[in-house]
């Protein structure tokens, strides 16, 4: 058996999706002439991102904020301080004030990167204290799942995530729901700005705001979105998302948000949306982020603030070394922001005393628990449990409809074209077991090619067979679980065919970029080809449920008679979905099954990955719904959990 003979399909083709969106708006970024013009394409991207943001909150609620402690310092002073972003969703935060205040100050919000300790990590409480020591008060907060804001316990948790790890498990979590993550982190940032305006000591007119890495996404979508930041400065995250893919590079789920790519954007268009702003972008030489694509992005930047009449109001700035806020980026950054709010003073940061994190924390022992803040977790879950109860139950003919919107799946009336694979000779398990063995490649779309593999009856070798066939789809292979699971091998009969389906991304095609080894690594290929899927408004799972629906369409154009659908683990859900759209109704028998996407929003830390779940499903429908609809043509066999391991389940 050739394995991973399309390794490169799926990669290959998003690149090429993401080159072709990226063509098309580098020509209009070209075609811009003048300030109208300008003015025009800041209003189309404005209007743009805020669909990407469109879970934000409708309402604020009371911040409730309260200061549990101060340190004093020589040239500053820090207060510790506590607010709730949403009604007991607590966030922990640092306030580093001048001292002696005689008139209102420029404000910094300070967003944080990946970094376990959060706002306490050095390289942040470095560019605070400068900040402060230059005549800015500066807030920066905990992200979530950093610092004192601890997300998972090994009370509710199998296992404590690794810090993106368990923004990932969030972020995929809320797909279920239609929610993203980023707009949450977003939230956040936003309610920690309504709280530095609300200090008497700050000058509303001189906001900036300025991060490294994952602070420097937070950074862009504050200044997509919030009119009341008047300077910015991001670090380490600007450059396209065309690198990223290109570069086989996934991103946390916060960094991915739904429909940009479909609408045509890049992550600089998100610092355009109030142009002419001051905007310093900065980079690392040698940053992970490509640099290339940075000043490449930059040019954009600055072409819009010169067709607005601003000269001097875009700056880029790359520093000598690697992915991080270092002394060069900070450097860069005071002098920016001194120059916006009419400051002076020195530029070089001098020395600069950091605390131990334990110093810094809002906390008595650094956990924002302690506090009685609710959990992402739990806020999902209650949230859930509501809409729930206002949920209608659906007619077998809504759910059709509303699956096949939401999966995206078009209809097509002509079979796909495919392509007879030579098969290898040295196949002995294929020889011994089965009969013979035969290779098809069917196009589901430009770019996309299903390897199916067939078994049993014998047939010729550029056909596939006539007759009653089971088509499998597997746990994340299909011909490897055929060649290791004694239970799949039993569908095959003198008296039907068994065909192995790889819809993309599945055994024949699972990519080996990201350096992936596992198809199930929670940061690894699979992942990056979901995530991107969201960013194009194509969820991954639905492309794979019309790439078995165009298998069907191939077989049954050959001749087949009756096709029966048989699933496992993650293939069992895309299985029950292809019955529900198929048009000619087939049986399914699906084994280690899910048995419904509430468990995932019940449980702290699961397993299934983002590719198995369909965005916005739970606003309409679960899982038991679909299995209702199918009724007597749905057999199920040997459920599993959360974690992907047997259970115990009575539907």
């Amino acid at each position: 058996m050739f394995k991973h003979r399309y390794s490169h399909m799926v990669h290959n083709y998003y690149v090429g999706r993401i080159r072709e969106i990226m063509t098309r708006r580098q020509a209009e970024i070209n075609s811009l002439a003048c300030k109208k013009d300008a003015e025009a394409y800041v209003l189309k991207i404005k209007k743009a991102v805020k669909n990407c943001f469109s879970s934000l909150p409708l309402k604020k609620t009371p911040l409730n904020p309260e200061i549990t402690g101060r340190e004093e310092y020589k040239d500053y002073y820090i207060e510790k301080i506590i607010f709730e972003s949403r009604p007991g969703f607590k966030v922990s935060g640092n306030l580093y004030l001048p001292r002696n205040i005689s008139k209102r100050v420029p404000g910094v919000l300070g967003l944080c990167g990946h970094s376990d300790e959060g706002k306490a990590a050095v390289p942040y409480q470095s560019f605070s204290i400068g900040l402060a020591k230059r005549g800015f008060m500066v807030f920066i907060i905990d992200p979530i799942s950093q610092g004192e804001r601890k997300q998972f316990s090994e009370k509710n948790s199998p296992y404590l995530p690794g810090l993106c790890h368990g923004h990932n498990i969030m972020g995929n979590r809320m797909i279920l729901l239609g929610d993203f993550f980023g707009s949450w982190r977003l939230w956040d940032a936003i309610r920690a700005l309504d709280y530095l305006l609300m200090r008497p000591e700050v000058d509303k007119k001189r906001i900036g705001v300025t991060g490294n890495s994952g602070g420097g996404t937070l950074t862009t979508y504050v200044t997509a979105i919030d009119d009341r930041i008047t300077m910015a400065a991001p670090s380490c995250f600007i450059c396209s998302y065309l690198a990223n893919i290109e570069n086989e590079l996934p991103s946390d789920a916060e960094q991915n948000p739904p429909g940009i790519l479909a609408q045509g954007l890049d992550q600089i268009d998100l610092l355009m949306c109030h142009a002419p702003r001051p905007t310093l972008i900065m980079g690392q030489y040698d940053d992970f982020f490509d640099i290339r694509y940075t000043r490449e992005r930059f040019k954009d930047l600055k072409k819009i603030h010169l067709l607005l009449g601003s000269n001097n109001s875009s700056g880029l700035f790359i520093g000598p070394g690697v992915h991080g806020y270092s002394l060069e980026n900070r450097e860069a950054m005071y002098a920016w922001f001194m120059k916006h709010a009419g400051l002076r003073g020195p530029i070089k940061e001098g020395e600069i005393l950091t605390e131990a994190p334990r110093k810094l924390f809002v906390t008595a022992h650094g956990d924002i628990a302690e506090k009685k803040s609710l959990t992402v977790y739990t806020i999902t879950s209650r949230e859930y449990a509501l809409l729930k109860k206002s949920k209608k139950k659906l007619s077998s003919k809504s759910l059709k409809n509303i699956a096949t919107r939401l999966l995206g799946i078009p209809i097509l009336k002509n079979p796909p074209h495919y392509k007879p694979l030579r098969y290898s000779s040295r196949d002995e398990f294929a020889k011994t077991h089965f009969y013979k063995q035969t290779e098809f490649a069917v196009e589901s779309e430009s770019g996309i090619d299903v390897l199916t593999a067939t078994y049993g009856l014998g047939h010729g070798l550029m056909h596939p067979p006539a007759g009653n066939i089971d088509l499998f789809i597997g746990h994340g292979s299909s011909q490897e679980d055929i060649e290791k699971n004694s239970e799949i091998r039993k569908f095959v009969s003198e008296k039907r065919s068994l065909a192995a389906v790889d819809p993309r991304g599945f055994g024949q095609s699972m990519a080996k970029t990201c350096g992936s080894k596992n198809f199930f690594e929670p940061y690894g290929a699979d992942y990056l080809y979901a995530a991107t899927g969201e960013m194009l408004n194509e969820n991954y799972f639905g492309r794979r449920v019309f790439d078995i629906l165009r298998v069907m369409d191939f077989f049954y154009s050959g001749g087949a008679g009756e096709i029966r659908l048989i699933g496992r683990g993650i293939g069992s859900t895309l299985a029950v979905f292809a019955a529900i759209l198929h048009r000619l109704k087939p049986e399914v028998t699906i084994i280690n099954y899910l048995p419904s996407f509430e468990v995932i929003i019940n449980t702290p830390v699961f397993e299934w990955p983002l590719s198995s779940f369909p965005r916005g499903i739970l606003k309409y429908f679960d899982l038991p719904d679909i299995y209702h609809a199918l009724g007597q043509r749905l057999t199920k066999k040997n459920p599993w959990g959360a974690d992907m391991k047997p259970i115990k389940y009575q539907a």
